[in-house]
Protein backbone atom coordinates (compact mmCIF):
# COMPACT_ATOMS: atom_id res chain seq x y z
CA UNK A 1 0.00 0.00 0.00
CA UNK A 2 1.42 3.39 -1.03
CA UNK A 3 2.08 5.91 1.78
CA UNK A 4 -0.32 8.83 2.19
CA UNK A 5 -0.75 12.12 4.02
CA UNK A 6 -4.16 12.96 5.50
CA UNK A 7 -4.81 16.71 5.68
CA UNK A 8 -7.62 18.16 7.81
CA UNK A 9 -8.47 21.87 7.98
CA UNK A 10 -10.34 22.49 11.23
CA UNK A 11 -12.51 25.54 11.78
CA UNK A 12 -15.02 25.56 14.63
CA UNK A 13 -14.95 21.76 14.69
CA UNK A 14 -13.76 20.82 18.16
CA UNK A 15 -16.97 18.87 18.90
CA UNK A 16 -16.49 16.57 15.91
CA UNK A 17 -12.77 16.35 15.24
CA UNK A 18 -12.01 13.85 18.06
CA UNK A 19 -14.41 11.33 16.54
CA UNK A 20 -13.02 12.12 13.09
CA UNK A 21 -9.42 11.55 14.19
CA UNK A 22 -10.36 8.35 16.02
CA UNK A 23 -11.88 6.95 12.81
CA UNK A 24 -8.90 8.14 10.74
CA UNK A 25 -6.45 6.50 13.15
CA UNK A 26 -8.34 3.19 12.91
CA UNK A 27 -8.56 3.35 9.10
CA UNK A 28 -4.81 4.04 8.73
CA UNK A 29 -3.68 0.89 10.54
CA UNK A 30 -1.07 -0.91 8.38
CA UNK A 31 -0.69 2.14 6.09
CA UNK A 32 2.48 4.26 6.11
CA UNK A 33 0.87 7.61 6.77
CA UNK A 34 0.89 10.96 8.50
CA UNK A 35 -1.98 13.12 9.73
CA UNK A 36 -1.76 16.91 9.47
CA UNK A 37 -4.36 19.11 11.18
CA UNK A 38 -4.46 22.89 10.74
CA UNK A 39 -6.55 24.84 13.26
CA UNK A 40 -7.66 27.58 10.87
CA UNK A 41 -8.21 30.51 13.23
CA UNK A 42 -11.19 28.89 14.97
CA UNK A 43 -13.16 31.02 17.45
CA UNK A 44 -13.09 27.92 19.68
CA UNK A 45 -9.56 26.49 19.27
CA UNK A 46 -8.79 22.80 19.65
CA UNK A 47 -8.09 21.91 23.26
CA UNK A 48 -4.83 20.61 24.67
CA UNK A 49 -6.73 17.52 25.82
CA UNK A 50 -7.63 16.63 22.23
CA UNK A 51 -4.06 17.18 21.03
CA UNK A 52 -2.69 14.95 23.78
CA UNK A 53 -5.08 12.16 22.78
CA UNK A 54 -3.61 12.12 19.25
CA UNK A 55 0.14 12.58 19.70
CA UNK A 56 0.87 11.17 16.23
CA UNK A 57 -0.86 14.14 14.58
CA UNK A 58 1.18 17.04 13.19
CA UNK A 59 -0.64 20.05 14.68
CA UNK A 60 -0.50 23.40 12.89
CA UNK A 61 -2.17 26.68 13.85
CA UNK A 62 -3.18 29.85 12.06
CA UNK A 63 -4.13 32.98 13.98
CA UNK A 64 -6.62 33.97 11.28
CA UNK A 65 -9.10 32.12 9.11
CA UNK A 66 -7.20 31.60 5.87
CA UNK A 67 -10.10 30.02 4.04
CA UNK A 68 -10.25 26.39 2.99
CA UNK A 69 -8.03 26.47 -0.10
CA UNK A 70 -5.27 28.59 1.41
CA UNK A 71 -5.35 26.49 4.58
CA UNK A 72 -5.00 23.28 2.54
CA UNK A 73 -2.06 24.70 0.62
CA UNK A 74 -0.32 25.65 3.86
CA UNK A 75 -0.88 22.21 5.41
CA UNK A 76 0.21 20.46 2.20
CA UNK A 77 3.66 22.07 2.45
CA UNK A 78 4.23 19.84 5.50
CA UNK A 79 3.15 16.65 3.69
CA UNK A 80 5.88 14.17 2.76
CA UNK A 81 3.93 11.24 1.25
CA UNK A 82 3.19 10.57 -2.46
CA UNK A 83 -0.60 10.65 -2.05
CA UNK A 84 -2.70 13.30 -0.32
CA UNK A 85 -6.12 12.89 1.26
CA UNK A 86 -8.07 16.05 2.03
CA UNK A 87 -10.96 15.43 4.44
CA UNK A 88 -13.26 17.66 6.44
CA UNK A 89 -13.12 17.58 10.26
CA UNK A 90 -16.87 16.91 10.49
CA UNK A 91 -16.52 13.48 8.87
CA UNK A 92 -16.16 9.91 10.09
CA UNK A 93 -14.34 7.61 7.70
CA UNK A 94 -14.98 3.90 7.28
CA UNK A 95 -12.28 1.36 8.08
CA UNK A 96 -11.55 0.84 4.36
CA UNK A 97 -11.79 4.46 3.20
CA UNK A 98 -8.05 5.02 2.74
CA UNK A 99 -6.93 1.51 1.77
CA UNK A 100 -9.55 1.00 -0.96
CA UNK A 101 -9.22 4.52 -2.36
CA UNK A 102 -5.41 4.24 -2.48
CA UNK A 103 -5.62 0.92 -4.28
CA UNK A 104 -8.14 2.33 -6.76
CA UNK A 105 -6.19 5.49 -7.63
CA UNK A 106 -3.01 3.48 -8.19
CA UNK A 107 -4.86 1.26 -10.67
CA UNK A 108 -5.99 4.32 -12.68
CA UNK A 109 -2.91 5.91 -14.29
CA UNK A 110 -4.84 8.98 -15.50
CA UNK A 111 -6.87 9.46 -12.31
CA UNK A 112 -6.96 13.06 -11.15
CA UNK A 113 -9.14 13.34 -8.06
CA UNK A 114 -10.93 10.33 -6.57
CA UNK A 115 -13.81 10.72 -4.12
CA UNK A 116 -15.80 8.03 -2.34
CA UNK A 117 -19.49 7.68 -1.50
CA UNK A 118 -20.42 10.34 1.06
CA UNK A 119 -23.42 9.73 3.30
CA UNK A 120 -25.48 11.90 5.58
CA UNK A 121 -25.70 10.73 9.17
CA UNK A 122 -29.02 8.98 8.39
CA UNK A 123 -27.35 6.94 5.64
CA UNK A 124 -28.75 8.86 2.66
CA UNK A 125 -26.43 9.90 -0.16
CA UNK A 126 -24.97 13.41 -0.21
CA UNK A 127 -25.45 14.51 -3.80
CA UNK A 128 -22.35 16.72 -3.73
CA UNK A 129 -20.07 13.66 -3.82
CA UNK A 130 -20.45 13.58 -7.63
CA UNK A 131 -21.23 16.64 -9.72
CA UNK A 132 -21.08 18.20 -13.14
CA UNK A 133 -19.48 21.59 -13.62
CA UNK A 134 -22.06 24.35 -13.04
CA UNK A 135 -23.89 25.68 -16.08
CA UNK A 136 -26.54 28.43 -16.29
CA UNK A 137 -29.22 25.93 -17.35
CA UNK A 138 -28.36 23.48 -14.55
CA UNK A 139 -28.44 26.34 -12.04
CA UNK A 140 -31.91 27.39 -13.22
CA UNK A 141 -33.26 23.84 -12.96
CA UNK A 142 -31.78 23.44 -9.49
CA UNK A 143 -33.04 26.81 -8.22
CA UNK A 144 -36.64 26.44 -9.41
CA UNK A 145 -36.84 22.82 -8.22
CA UNK A 146 -37.00 20.94 -11.53
CA UNK A 147 -33.86 18.98 -10.62
CA UNK A 148 -35.62 17.67 -7.50
CA UNK A 149 -38.87 17.06 -9.36
CA UNK A 150 -37.16 14.98 -12.08
CA UNK A 151 -34.15 13.38 -10.34
CA UNK A 152 -33.77 10.63 -12.99
CA UNK A 153 -33.63 13.04 -15.92
CA UNK A 154 -30.20 13.67 -17.47
CA UNK A 155 -31.51 17.00 -18.77
CA UNK A 156 -32.96 18.44 -15.55
CA UNK A 157 -30.72 16.72 -12.95
CA UNK A 158 -27.38 17.17 -14.68
CA UNK A 159 -25.64 19.06 -11.85
CA UNK A 160 -25.89 16.47 -9.04
CA UNK A 161 -26.15 13.54 -11.46
CA UNK A 162 -29.01 12.00 -9.48
CA UNK A 163 -29.87 9.90 -12.55
CA UNK A 164 -26.77 7.75 -11.94
CA UNK A 165 -26.70 4.58 -9.86
CA UNK A 166 -25.09 5.55 -6.50
CA UNK A 167 -23.46 2.10 -6.31
CA UNK A 168 -21.71 2.39 -9.67
CA UNK A 169 -18.16 3.66 -10.20
CA UNK A 170 -18.38 6.67 -12.53
CA UNK A 171 -16.15 9.23 -14.20
CA UNK A 172 -17.53 12.63 -13.19
CA UNK A 173 -16.66 16.28 -13.64
CA UNK A 174 -16.15 16.95 -9.95
CA UNK A 175 -16.20 15.31 -6.55
CA UNK A 176 -16.68 16.77 -3.06
CA UNK A 177 -13.89 18.53 -1.19
CA UNK A 178 -15.01 16.86 2.04
CA UNK A 179 -13.06 13.70 1.09
CA UNK A 180 -10.83 13.08 -1.89
CA UNK A 181 -7.46 11.65 -2.86
CA UNK A 182 -4.93 13.17 -5.26
CA UNK A 183 -1.29 12.41 -5.98
CA UNK A 184 1.17 14.88 -4.52
CA UNK A 185 2.79 15.19 -7.96
CA UNK A 186 -0.47 16.28 -9.62
CA UNK A 187 -1.34 18.58 -6.72
CA UNK A 188 1.96 20.42 -7.15
CA UNK A 189 1.57 20.49 -10.94
CA UNK A 190 -1.81 22.20 -10.50
CA UNK A 191 -0.34 24.63 -7.98
CA UNK A 192 -2.69 23.43 -5.26
CA UNK A 193 -6.00 25.13 -4.57
CA UNK A 194 -6.76 28.56 -6.03
CA UNK A 195 -6.65 30.80 -2.95
CA UNK A 196 -9.04 33.36 -4.46
CA UNK A 197 -11.82 30.97 -3.40
CA UNK A 198 -12.24 31.62 0.32
CA UNK A 199 -14.78 28.89 0.96
CA UNK A 200 -16.71 26.72 -1.52
CA UNK A 201 -15.90 26.30 -5.19
CA UNK A 202 -12.21 25.51 -4.69
CA UNK A 203 -12.87 21.78 -5.17
CA UNK A 204 -14.75 22.43 -8.43
CA UNK A 205 -11.89 24.60 -9.64
CA UNK A 206 -9.26 21.95 -8.80
CA UNK A 207 -11.28 19.27 -10.60
CA UNK A 208 -11.73 21.54 -13.62
CA UNK A 209 -8.00 22.24 -13.91
CA UNK A 210 -7.18 18.53 -13.53
CA UNK A 211 -9.52 17.68 -16.42
CA UNK A 212 -7.98 20.40 -18.58
CA UNK A 213 -4.63 18.63 -18.18
CA UNK A 214 -6.18 15.38 -19.42
CA UNK A 215 -6.80 13.67 -16.07
CA UNK A 216 -10.07 11.99 -15.10
CA UNK A 217 -12.00 12.47 -11.86
CA UNK A 218 -13.77 9.44 -10.42
CA UNK A 219 -16.63 8.72 -8.05
CA UNK A 220 -15.69 5.50 -6.23
CA UNK A 221 -18.60 4.06 -4.17
CA UNK A 222 -16.93 0.92 -2.77
CA UNK A 223 -16.16 2.70 0.50
CA UNK A 224 -18.04 5.30 2.56
CA UNK A 225 -17.61 8.25 4.85
CA UNK A 226 -20.21 10.06 6.97
CA UNK A 227 -20.28 13.85 6.60
CA UNK A 228 -22.06 16.15 9.06
CA UNK A 229 -22.55 19.14 6.82
CA UNK A 230 -22.20 22.74 7.96
CA UNK A 231 -20.10 22.40 11.12
CA UNK A 232 -17.41 24.77 9.86
CA UNK A 233 -19.93 27.39 8.79
CA UNK A 234 -22.49 27.27 11.58
CA UNK A 235 -21.03 30.30 13.43
CA UNK A 236 -20.94 32.34 10.19
CA UNK A 237 -24.02 30.92 8.48
CA UNK A 238 -25.18 34.00 6.59
CA UNK A 239 -21.63 34.82 5.50
CA UNK A 240 -21.15 31.24 4.31
CA UNK A 241 -24.09 31.62 1.90
CA UNK A 242 -22.47 34.74 0.43
CA UNK A 243 -19.14 32.89 0.18
CA UNK A 244 -20.83 30.10 -1.77
CA UNK A 245 -22.46 32.33 -4.37
CA UNK A 246 -19.38 34.54 -4.64
CA UNK A 247 -17.39 31.36 -5.37
CA UNK A 248 -19.74 30.58 -8.25
CA UNK A 249 -19.11 34.05 -9.71
CA UNK A 250 -15.32 33.58 -9.38
CA UNK A 251 -15.56 30.15 -11.04
CA UNK A 252 -17.53 31.47 -14.01
CA UNK A 253 -15.32 34.54 -14.39
CA UNK A 254 -12.19 32.39 -14.31
CA UNK A 255 -13.20 29.59 -16.66
CA UNK A 256 -15.82 31.23 -18.94
CA UNK A 257 -17.26 27.99 -20.27
CA UNK A 258 -20.33 29.67 -21.75
CA UNK A 259 -20.66 32.59 -24.16
CA UNK A 260 -22.91 34.55 -21.82
CA UNK A 261 -22.08 38.05 -20.52
CA UNK A 262 -20.72 37.87 -16.99
CA UNK A 263 -23.24 40.42 -15.70
CA UNK A 264 -26.10 38.10 -16.73
CA UNK A 265 -24.42 35.19 -14.95
CA UNK A 266 -23.96 37.40 -11.86
CA UNK A 267 -27.64 38.40 -11.90
CA UNK A 268 -28.66 34.74 -12.11
CA UNK A 269 -26.37 33.78 -9.24
CA UNK A 270 -27.70 36.71 -7.18
CA UNK A 271 -31.28 35.51 -7.75
CA UNK A 272 -30.30 31.95 -6.79
CA UNK A 273 -28.58 33.27 -3.66
CA UNK A 274 -31.75 35.08 -2.53
CA UNK A 275 -33.79 31.91 -2.99
CA UNK A 276 -31.15 29.81 -1.23
CA UNK A 277 -30.70 32.16 1.72
CA UNK A 278 -34.44 32.51 2.30
CA UNK A 279 -35.05 28.76 2.07
CA UNK A 280 -32.29 28.13 4.63
CA UNK A 281 -33.33 30.87 7.03
CA UNK A 282 -36.94 29.69 7.15
CA UNK A 283 -37.11 26.00 6.17
CA UNK A 284 -39.86 25.30 8.73
CA UNK A 285 -42.55 27.37 6.99
CA UNK A 286 -45.38 25.59 8.74
CA UNK A 287 -44.25 26.87 12.15
CA UNK A 288 -44.21 30.44 10.89
CA UNK A 289 -47.68 30.05 9.37
CA UNK A 290 -49.03 28.67 12.66
CA UNK A 291 -47.59 31.61 14.60
CA UNK A 292 -48.93 34.27 12.25
CA UNK A 293 -52.31 32.51 12.14
CA UNK A 294 -52.59 32.54 15.95
CA UNK A 295 -51.65 36.24 16.15
CA UNK A 296 -54.23 37.27 13.56
CA UNK A 297 -56.88 35.03 15.12
CA UNK A 298 -56.38 36.79 18.48
CA UNK A 299 -55.64 40.40 17.46
CA UNK A 300 -57.04 40.60 13.91
CA UNK A 301 -60.73 41.04 14.90
CA UNK A 302 -59.73 43.94 17.18
CA UNK A 303 -57.38 45.86 14.86
CA UNK A 304 -55.68 44.71 11.67
CA UNK A 305 -52.88 47.30 11.96
CA UNK A 306 -52.13 46.23 15.51
CA UNK A 307 -52.19 42.54 14.47
CA UNK A 308 -49.53 43.24 11.82
CA UNK A 309 -47.31 44.96 14.41
CA UNK A 310 -47.83 42.10 16.86
CA UNK A 311 -47.09 39.45 14.24
CA UNK A 312 -43.83 41.19 13.32
CA UNK A 313 -42.81 41.48 17.00
CA UNK A 314 -43.13 37.69 17.38
CA UNK A 315 -42.12 36.46 13.93
CA UNK A 316 -38.93 38.50 13.51
CA UNK A 317 -37.32 37.58 16.88
CA UNK A 318 -38.15 33.88 16.39
CA UNK A 319 -36.57 33.97 12.94
CA UNK A 320 -33.41 35.64 14.31
CA UNK A 321 -33.25 33.10 17.16
CA UNK A 322 -33.30 30.26 14.63
CA UNK A 323 -36.67 28.77 15.57
CA UNK A 324 -37.87 28.60 11.97
CA UNK A 325 -34.69 26.81 10.88
CA UNK A 326 -34.97 24.15 13.60
CA UNK A 327 -37.38 21.20 13.71
CA UNK A 328 -37.37 21.33 17.53
CA UNK A 329 -40.64 22.26 19.23
CA UNK A 330 -39.43 23.28 22.68
CA UNK A 331 -40.52 26.92 22.49
CA UNK A 332 -40.61 27.78 26.20
CA UNK A 333 -36.98 28.94 26.32
CA UNK A 334 -37.87 31.75 23.88
CA UNK A 335 -40.04 33.41 26.52
CA UNK A 336 -37.09 35.25 28.07
CA UNK A 337 -36.60 37.01 24.72
CA UNK A 338 -40.21 37.44 23.62
CA UNK A 339 -41.69 38.60 26.93
CA UNK A 340 -39.69 41.88 27.15
CA UNK A 341 -40.40 42.58 23.49
CA UNK A 342 -44.15 42.14 24.03
CA UNK A 343 -44.06 44.46 27.03
CA UNK A 344 -42.42 47.08 24.80
CA UNK A 345 -45.08 46.50 22.11
CA UNK A 346 -47.84 46.86 24.72
CA UNK A 347 -46.42 50.15 26.00
CA UNK A 348 -46.04 51.45 22.44
CA UNK A 349 -49.62 50.47 21.58
CA UNK A 350 -51.02 52.06 24.74
CA UNK A 351 -49.13 55.37 24.73
CA UNK A 352 -48.57 56.04 21.01
CA UNK A 353 -51.32 54.11 19.24
CA UNK A 354 -53.79 54.84 22.06
CA UNK A 355 -55.14 51.31 21.97
CA UNK A 356 -57.55 50.24 24.76
CA UNK A 357 -56.53 47.64 27.41
CA UNK A 358 -58.25 44.87 25.41
CA UNK A 359 -55.57 45.29 22.76
CA UNK A 360 -52.86 44.98 25.39
CA UNK A 361 -54.39 41.73 26.68
CA UNK A 362 -54.35 40.32 23.16
CA UNK A 363 -50.54 40.68 23.13
CA UNK A 364 -50.12 38.18 25.93
CA UNK A 365 -52.88 35.87 24.67
CA UNK A 366 -51.08 35.72 21.31
CA UNK A 367 -47.70 35.12 22.97
CA UNK A 368 -49.20 32.38 25.12
CA UNK A 369 -50.77 30.77 22.06
CA UNK A 370 -47.46 30.74 20.17
CA UNK A 371 -45.73 28.95 23.06
CA UNK A 372 -48.72 26.76 23.96
CA UNK A 373 -49.21 25.14 20.55
CA UNK A 374 -45.55 24.15 20.50
CA UNK A 375 -45.82 22.42 23.87
CA UNK A 376 -49.06 20.66 22.90
CA UNK A 377 -47.50 19.45 19.65
CA UNK A 378 -44.30 18.36 21.44
CA UNK A 379 -46.10 16.26 24.08
CA UNK A 380 -48.61 14.96 21.54
CA UNK A 381 -45.78 13.57 19.40
CA UNK A 382 -44.01 12.26 22.48
CA UNK A 383 -46.97 10.20 23.72
CA UNK A 384 -47.97 9.16 20.20
CA UNK A 385 -44.56 7.56 19.71
CA UNK A 386 -44.86 5.78 23.04
CA UNK A 387 -48.37 4.36 22.60
CA UNK A 388 -48.01 3.65 18.87
CA UNK A 389 -44.78 1.74 19.66
CA UNK A 390 -42.84 3.92 17.25
CA UNK A 391 -40.24 4.93 19.83
CA UNK A 392 -36.94 3.12 19.50
CA UNK A 393 -35.96 1.57 22.82
CA UNK A 394 -32.23 2.21 23.21
CA UNK A 395 -29.35 1.64 25.62
CA UNK A 396 -26.18 3.72 25.82
CA UNK A 397 -22.76 2.07 26.10
CA UNK A 398 -20.48 4.18 28.27
CA UNK A 399 -21.59 4.46 31.89
CA UNK A 400 -18.23 5.82 33.05
CA UNK A 401 -18.54 9.09 31.15
CA UNK A 402 -19.23 12.06 33.43
CA UNK A 403 -21.19 13.94 30.74
CA UNK A 404 -23.65 11.13 30.04
CA UNK A 405 -26.29 11.92 32.64
CA UNK A 406 -28.01 14.67 30.64
CA UNK A 407 -29.23 12.09 28.13
CA UNK A 408 -31.40 10.51 30.84
CA UNK A 409 -32.80 13.71 32.31
CA UNK A 410 -34.43 15.39 29.31
CA UNK A 411 -37.49 14.29 27.36
CA UNK A 412 -37.13 13.57 23.67
CA UNK A 413 -33.58 14.88 23.36
CA UNK A 414 -33.29 12.43 20.47
CA UNK A 415 -36.72 12.55 18.76
CA UNK A 416 -38.41 9.17 18.53
CA UNK A 417 -35.90 7.44 20.79
CA UNK A 418 -36.48 6.22 24.34
CA UNK A 419 -33.20 5.86 26.25
CA UNK A 420 -33.66 3.12 28.85
CA UNK A 421 -30.32 3.44 30.62
CA UNK A 422 -26.67 2.64 30.14
CA UNK A 423 -24.31 -0.33 30.28
CA UNK A 424 -20.56 -0.38 30.72
CA UNK A 425 -17.56 -2.67 30.48
CA UNK A 426 -16.32 -1.09 33.71
CA UNK A 427 -19.51 -0.59 35.76
CA UNK A 428 -17.53 -0.07 38.97
CA UNK A 429 -16.19 3.16 37.41
CA UNK A 430 -19.64 4.57 36.69
CA UNK A 431 -20.14 8.08 38.02
CA UNK A 432 -22.64 8.67 40.82
CA UNK A 433 -24.97 10.51 38.41
CA UNK A 434 -24.95 7.59 35.95
CA UNK A 435 -25.12 4.79 38.52
CA UNK A 436 -28.87 5.16 39.01
CA UNK A 437 -29.33 4.55 35.25
CA UNK A 438 -26.83 1.68 35.04
CA UNK A 439 -28.49 -1.50 33.76
CA UNK A 440 -25.49 -3.79 34.11
CA UNK A 441 -22.26 -5.00 32.55
CA UNK A 442 -21.89 -5.07 28.76
CA UNK A 443 -21.44 -8.86 28.97
CA UNK A 444 -25.03 -9.06 30.28
CA UNK A 445 -26.38 -7.35 27.17
CA UNK A 446 -28.44 -10.32 25.97
CA UNK A 447 -30.38 -10.67 29.21
CA UNK A 448 -30.75 -6.88 29.49
CA UNK A 449 -32.25 -6.73 25.99
CA UNK A 450 -34.67 -9.55 26.78
CA UNK A 451 -35.71 -7.77 29.96
CA UNK A 452 -36.09 -4.26 28.53
CA UNK A 453 -36.99 -4.87 24.88
CA UNK A 454 -33.98 -2.83 23.72
CA UNK A 455 -33.45 -2.79 19.96
CA UNK A 456 -30.75 -0.14 19.52
CA UNK A 457 -27.30 0.36 21.02
CA UNK A 458 -25.87 3.88 21.24
CA UNK A 459 -22.09 3.84 21.62
CA UNK A 460 -21.34 7.09 23.38
CA UNK A 461 -18.42 9.30 22.30
CA UNK A 462 -17.74 12.39 24.38
CA UNK A 463 -16.27 15.68 23.15
CA UNK A 464 -12.73 14.38 23.61
CA UNK A 465 -13.36 11.43 21.30
CA UNK A 466 -13.34 8.85 24.12
CA UNK A 467 -15.69 5.89 23.81
CA UNK A 468 -15.88 2.45 25.34
CA UNK A 469 -15.03 -0.50 23.11
CA UNK A 470 -16.42 -4.00 23.58
CA UNK A 471 -16.24 -7.40 21.94
CA UNK A 472 -18.53 -7.50 18.89
CA UNK A 473 -19.19 -11.19 19.53
CA UNK A 474 -21.55 -10.06 22.30
CA UNK A 475 -23.91 -8.80 19.59
CA UNK A 476 -24.22 -12.15 17.84
CA UNK A 477 -27.82 -13.37 17.59
CA UNK A 478 -29.07 -10.03 18.95
CA UNK A 479 -31.29 -7.97 16.60
CA UNK A 480 -29.56 -4.74 17.60
CA UNK A 481 -28.74 -1.72 15.48
CA UNK A 482 -25.52 0.03 16.48
CA UNK A 483 -25.16 3.80 16.44
CA UNK A 484 -22.30 6.09 17.36
CA UNK A 485 -23.63 8.92 19.54
CA UNK A 486 -21.26 11.89 19.27
CA UNK A 487 -21.91 14.42 22.00
CA UNK A 488 -21.65 18.15 21.40
CA UNK A 489 -20.96 21.04 23.70
CA UNK A 490 -24.46 22.50 23.73
CA UNK A 491 -27.86 21.02 24.49
CA UNK A 492 -29.27 19.30 21.43
CA UNK A 493 -25.91 19.46 19.63
CA UNK A 494 -25.09 15.85 18.78
CA UNK A 495 -24.73 13.43 15.89
CA UNK A 496 -26.10 9.91 15.53
CA UNK A 497 -24.38 7.61 13.02
CA UNK A 498 -25.40 4.11 11.98
CA UNK A 499 -22.17 2.12 12.33
CA UNK A 500 -23.06 -0.30 9.53
CA UNK A 501 -22.00 2.42 7.08
CA UNK A 502 -18.49 2.53 8.58
CA UNK A 503 -17.47 -1.13 8.33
Amino acid sequence: MMPCSVIIIAYNSRDFIPACLASVREALIDIDSEIIVLDNGSPYPLTTEVKEMFPEVIWLESKENLGFGRGCNLAATHATKPYLFFINPDTIVSKTAFSKTLKYIQEKPKAGLVGCRILNEDGSLQWACRRAFPSPLAAIFKTIGLASLFPKSRFFASYNMTYLDPDQETEVDAISGSFFCISDELYKTLGGFDESFFMYGEDLDLCFRAKKLGYKNFYFPETNIIHFRGQSSKTRRFRSYLDFYNAMIIFNRKHKQFHIPLFLVSIGIFFASLVGIFSRLIPQFWKMIFDIGIVFAVAGPISLDFAVLLALSIWFPLMCLGDYSSPQLDGSHYLKYLFPIQIAVSLFAYFYMHEPPAFIASVFFALGGVIFWRRIWFWGLYFYRIFSKQRHRSIIVGGSSDSLHRWFNQYDLIPGMEILGCISGVPDQATDENRMHLLGHVNELKSICQRTGCRELLIYSNRSGYREYFNDLILQDLPLKQYLLIDGEKKGDFALVNLKYLD
